[in-house]
């Protein structure tokens, strides 16, 4: 019984990150990893302006999507 709730566990987490992944949901804290990785001491930008110019980017180079 535990190994089946574990390996539940494991199958929704791995979906979770599937589906977040996909919609850009953690776009926000994948770019705060690069940032402090590629750019040590550099303060990234807050999270809002993040997904202000990330929206302005969409707009300016549109791709294919569905909206």
């Amino acid at each position: 019984m535990r190994l089946a709730v574990a390996t539940a566990g494991r199958v929704l987490r791995a979906v979770r990150w599937y589906v977040t992944s996909m919609m850009g949901d953690n776009a926000y804290e994948v770019y705060v990893a690069h940032q402090r990785r590629a750019h040590p001491g550099v303060e990234p930008m807050g999270e809002r302006a993040f997904w202000r110019e990330r929206t302005d980017e969409q707009d300016r180079n549109p791709q294919g999507r569905c909206c």
